[in-house]
């Protein structure tokens, strides 16, 4: 095969696999509407704390914290100025150090409120993540019909935001609701990160077909998971994630194998939740679960890493392949095919970015010549995690050791044959 047949080959493939990636991505992109116009809080929907049908479902609020002295006065001050009547807050201190316990004693007898519950786990029985520990203990003291897992350091913006989202779950019949938080203010470098992650996440979730319902793709959001109490209950709970360090995104998972009905939201300038400062503090805060996505394989951390690699920087060598052989033998038409993929790839990149601004400001143009440095950091992020994962045998998290072998057995594998009953 000639020089010039190499390129036009592999022109083809990568212009085939922009094309496929693009237009997945982009389908994914338009099924994550913004919740305050899906849930009416722009006006319309229904009234707060009523839907059409009559007064809202009782709901839960578990929240779990874990050294969160800074952010869970906040949080829970939030939650009891909702305007929801049959709402119930139940916040799971996870073993603070900080001063996280007292902050949340002195709210209890402050507001002497009966809606707010406090547990303090004082320890973690074997065979359980702390967080997916403190996730059971409040589920289990849930009274509500629907729960909401929240993280400890999540402001809730609107007092009509719960009223407004278990409304939308119940008009449209949904039994699983997650909410991508607004995680500014962030840096350039952080937002194009933010945005690689969340092409990962939204492709491997399926949720380009989310509105097909199918038992297959779905995922979670840990700063904001709202659940139906009986699809929850379905599953088993927390039971199949208690050593799962991606517990949020599994959950989602296990519900949309079960049959739940799911769906993701944007909740900029509703829903925050700061996702540490800088690009490489969020690289840096990956190391903990990141490799887990991989299924604690490095096989396929390496085919992941030859696929990004090759389609981020293939069309421009591509490119620049074709152009050096298109002027030494003349052929004007391989120089355009060859730089076709790299064009796809720049209209994909920059329309994605343009949504990306529009919603979260920025600079577009910014953002897409981000992209490549960002899908290195995200490929250096991924092996920081794995390397120092296989180093250590285990995984730090919040002050606890997990060992690698425990990890890897209490791991929940996409479509593992589970059966639930039908919903």
């Amino acid at each position: 095969m000639s020089d010039v047949s190499v390129v036009a080959l592999l022109s083809a493939t990568l212009f085939t696999a922009w094309l496929l990636f693009g237009s997945l991505l982009g389908r994914a992109v338009r099924r994550i509407a913004l919740l305050r116009e899906a849930a009416g809080l722009d006006g319309g929907l229904a009234r707060a704390g009523a839907s059409a049908q009559g007064p809202l479902p009782s709901l839960s609020v578990v929240v779990t914290a874990r050294d969160e002295a800074e952010a869970i006065e906040t949080t829970v001050s939030r939650l009891l100025a909702q305007r929801y009547a049959g709402l119930e807050v139940i916040v799971v201190d996870d073993r603070s150090t900080d001063g996280t316990a007292e902050i949340l004693d002195r709210l209890q007898a402050e507001t002497r409120d009966a809606r707010l519950v406090v547990i303090h786990n004082r320890d973690l029985p074997r065979g359980w993540l702390g967080k997916c520990h403190a996730c059971h203990r409040g589920a289990e003291r849930a009274r509500g019909e629907w729960i909401l897992f929240l993280d400890g350091d999540v402001e809730l913006v609107s007092e009509d935001l719960l009223a407004r989202a278990v409304t939308l779950a119940e008009t449209r019949r949904l039994d699983h609701v997650a909410v991508v938080p607004d995680q500014r203010p962030v840096s350039p470098l952080q937002q194009a990160l933010i945005s690689v992650f969340a092409q990962m996440y939204l492709l491997a979730a399926r949720v380009y077909e989310m509105d097909r319902d199918r038992r297959r793709g779905g995922a979670g959001i840990g700063a904001f998971n709202m659940v139906r109490r009986s699809a929850y209950d379905r599953i088993g709970g927390h039971a199949l994630l208690k050593m799962d360090p991606a517990d949020d995104y599994k959950l989602g998972r296990l519900l949309k194998e079960s049959g739940a009905r799911q769906r993701l939201f944007d909740g900029v300038g509703l829903v925050r939740c700061p996702w540490h400062r800088g690009a490489l503090n969020v690289a840096r805060g990956l190391e903990k679960n990141l490799f887990t996505g991989f299924d604690y394989s490095v096989l396929e951390l390496v085919g992941f890493t030859a696929l990004a690699l090759v389609l981020v920087f293939g069309p421009l060598a591509a490119g620049v392949l074709g152009t050096v052989l298109g002027v030494r033998t003349g052929q004007p038409a391989l120089i355009a095919a060859a730089w076709l993929p790299f064009a796809l790839q720049a209209l994909f990149v920059g329309s994605g970015s343009r949504l990306q601004a529009q919603r979260y400001g920025g600079s577009a143009l910014r953002l897409s010549l981000l992209y490549p440095a960002a899908v290195l950091l995200l490929l250096g992020a991924a092996w920081n995690s794995a390397l120092r994962t296989i180093a250590r045998g285990g995984v730090r998290w919040r002050d606890t050791f997990y060992p690698l072998a425990e990890l890897r057995a209490g791991r929940v594998r996409a479509g593992a044959g589970r059966r639930f009953e039908v919903l």
